[in-house]
Formats: C-alpha cells, sequence, structure tokens
C-alpha cells in the first residue's frame, strides 16, 4: 500500500473519532490482505470443460456461457469459480430449462418413463 493512501486513512479515521490503535489494525489487515490477494488462473473453453464436469465444449457454449469470459486479444479466457457461479445462477438454470424443452419437443413430445 502506498504511503500517501496510509496517510491519508489515518487523517480521516482520526478526524473521525477512531483510536489510533484499531486504525493502525486497520492497515495492517488490509496490507496482509493485498499480499495474500490470489490470481486465478484463465482457462480457455476447452480446458475449463472437464473442470466443470461436461464432456464438450459445445454444452458450455449452448449455456452461453461466454457471458463471464475474459478477453484476451479476442479470445475468451474464463475463471473457474464464475464459470461455476455462472452454472448455478437463474440465468443459466433458464437457458437449461428452455434447452431441455427444446430438445422434448424435437422428439416428439414428453419423455416416457420407464418401467422397469
Amino acid at each position: 500500500m502506498k504511503a500517501e493512501i496510509e496517510t491519508t486513512i489515518r487523517t480521516i479515521a482520526i478526524a473521525g473519532g477512531i483510536p489510533t490503535d484499531r486504525v493502525e489494525a486497520g492497515i495492517a489487515a488490509m496490507k496482509r490482505g493485498a499480499e495474500q490477494e490470489v490470481h486465478e488462473p484463465l482457462f480457455s473453453l476447452k480446458e475449463i470443460t472437464p473442470l466443470v464436469g461436461l464432456r464438450h465444449y459445445g454444452s458450455l457454449s449452448r449455456l452461453e456461457i461466454q457471458r463471464v469470459g475474459i478477453s484476451f486479444g479476442g479470445r475468451l479466457k474464463y475463471k473457474l469459480t464464475d464459470v461455476r457461479r455462472y452454472l448455478l445462477s437463474p440465468e443459466c438454470i433458464a437457458i437449461r430449462a428452455e434447452l431441455r424443452r427444446k430438445r422434448r419437443e424435437m422428439k416428439g413430445g414428453a419423455p416416457v418413463a420407464l418401467s422397469g
């Protein structure tokens, strides 16, 4: 953290009546947080497909996973946490339901229960 930022935080906090020891503890915690920040790796569509439990990258493409992609020179890359969060989101669930509905229509109606 830059010294100017620390000075500004101290000035504002002390002017607001926050005890000095709490201000210093807060600044120390912010420094630890900045040092511990982890950069998550980025994956291509083909690389991330097996990590989320799918067989073919076309499945992710149909689920409009491009919404959470990060563009690098025209190529999209994906963070695993963003993809997992999106797959559990209401938007993705709605897309899955629509794809199921279309697939049933193409097969000629509702699925038939198997007797066993």
